[in-house]
């Protein structure tokens, strides 16, 4: 029987931890030294000129970076800081789906559940594409059981405003990352094998979703036919299936790799809840589609990265409903144990990883100062790149994450920073919109991963060797470049 005292407190206790713990990410993130790794810093340069694509992503993480750093300013944490706001969103949809469906017990450890998977944490500490994903796409899941739930118990016709939500959370989410398309294809499966979803999904009231969803598509679907086609390229080559196919050690670390994103606990429940699916017929058509949502995305990546390859986070998508479904068949289970200590364990990860982020001192000392190198020594070594640069016309690089670094940490340089591309095919933004222009760039310092001239040999006939910069990263790690003086450019080979 419900308890209105009982679940007021469970409404009451979500958020106040969900936003407990959000405050607590924003403070460590202002905390941290941590400097802008080279995507995070590529983004931030695409936030400088709102569009509606880039080379690499579609815009939205663009979107989200100027919009907090409009207020903040340029920070590091102010760069970031939509990260965890877009996973309290997220968080905050999951909760609200499971309490309309199931009750406010498993509203609140599923909410709780996600602020605290392994993956999200890690996540709210930079600013990547996943943020805005997850969020678009646990908004996508409450629209869509909002308007099934309505069509299954004959309340009335599901509401306009319900379709226009979905299709808001589908256009946005593809806006965000191409990977919404599979909240596309999870739907389609599901109309398929659920009665409830199909009769939902068959309604007057998709065709506003279709609409509002492909308007939104539209306008970076524009943008890429403005530009060959620069971010579907580019995504296509990611995939990798040029390279020798079928990899079956990859596909095995991968589904290792999903037990450190989505916790040891709530991926082993979900492969074993999938083996024995036996859901109760009352709630069949929710577990059912939570299921097919959490699914498809896992049997995708692991396509992909049984032909070729995939990064641990490319199924993240598979986890909002990863957790209400774990959630919901554990208390079905009366396992309520499990889900308690996932999250205990989950919120030791979040403290340990609190302290290392904000004191690379305990990073170094455990011996993984490796893992930290792509967000360390930024600041100082861009600095003694720019002293060197006076009498300059341009700082001219090769490599996309020192021209990110310096674009970011050196914006008050009065030389100006540009890529050159070293193999005569454009592989990233840099070398699309920010190139190397000879007819301007007449004397230009070089700076090179290389330790010798073979990216510019054939294209300029004066180069003066100028040695190395070098910066410490803790540890045994460094990271080095190499600087030269050229000029007298005579074009390509």
């Amino acid at each position: 029987m419900p308890n209105p005292k009982q679940d007021y407190q469970m409404f009451a206790s979500f958020w106040f931890w969900a936003a407990t713990m959000t405050a607590l990410r924003i403070v460590v993130l202002i905390l941290s030294p941590a400097n802008l790794g080279p995507d995070e810093a590529q983004y931030w340069f695409w936030s400088r000129d709102l569009d509606f694509g880039y080379f690499s992503k579609p815009p939205m993480i663009a979107w989200a970076i100027a919009a907090t750093t409009a207020i903040f300013g340029n920070a590091e944490w102010a760069v970031r800081l939509s990260a965890p706001i877009f996973h309290f969103g997220a968080g905050s949809f999951i909760y609200l789906t499971a309490k309309m469906h199931f009750d406010q017990r498993t509203a609140f450890w599923a909410g709780i559940g996600w602020l605290t998977l392994p993956g999200v944490i890690l996540s709210s500490f930079v600013i990547t594409t996943d943020a805005p994903l997850l969020f678009f796409w646990s908004g996508g899941l409450y629209f869509l059981f909002r308007i099934i739930a309505r069509s299954a118990n004959a309340e009335g016709p599901p509401r306009l405003f319900d379709y226009s939500g979905l299709g808001v959370m589908i256009g946005l989410g593809l806006l965000s990352k191409y990977a919404m398309l599979f909240f596309i294809a999870a739907l389609f499966i599901s109309a398929i094998l659920s009665p409830p979803v199909r009769k939902a999904v068959l309604k007057p009231g998709s065709l506003v979703t279709v609409l509002i969803a492909a308007s939104f598509a539209a306008t970076n679907i524009y943008w890429n036919a403005a530009h060959d086609f620069q971010t579907l390229s580019h995504t296509a080559a990611n995939a990798n299936w040029g390279a020798s196919l079928f990899q079956p050690a990859k596909l095995a670390s991968f589904l290792t790799q999903q037990f450190a994103v989505a916790g040891i606990i709530p991926f082993a429940v979900l492969l074993f809840a999938a083996i024995r699916w036996r859901p109760p017929l009352a709630t069949r058509w929710k577990m059912t589609t939570l299921l097919i949502f959490a699914l498809t995305p896992l049997a995708i990546v692991a396509t992909q990265a049984f032909i070729s390859r995939a990064h641990a986070n490319w199924a993240a998508a598979a986890y909002p409903a990863t957790i209400l479904l774990v959630t919901v068949w554990l208390f079905r289970q009366r396992a309520d144990a499990f889900v308690k200590a996932s999250i205990g364990l989950h919120v030791l990860f979040f403290v340990v990883f609190c302290a290392a982020i904000t004191n690379f001192t305990l990073v170094d000392r455990a011996g993984l100062s490796s893992a930290t190198q792509e967000i360390r020594g930024w600041r100082k070594q861009t600095t003694a790149i720019a002293a060197m640069a006076d009498g300059y016309d341009a700082i001219v690089i090769d490599d996309r994450a020192l021209m990110g670094a310096m674009l970011y940490y050196q914006q008050a340089s009065p030389v100006e920073i540009v890529a050159i591309d070293p193999n005569n095919n454009v592989d990233n933004h840099y070398e699309a919109f920010k190139a190397f222009n000879p007819d301007r760039h007449k004397r230009v310092l070089f700076v090179t991963t290389r330790n010798d001239d073979v990216h510019v040999n054939y294209r300029f006939a004066t180069i003066k060797p100028l040695g190395p910069q070098t910066v410490a990263l803790g540890g045994r790690a460094s990271r080095t470049y190499h600087l030269f003086d050229i000029s007298d450019y005579y074009g390509r080979r």
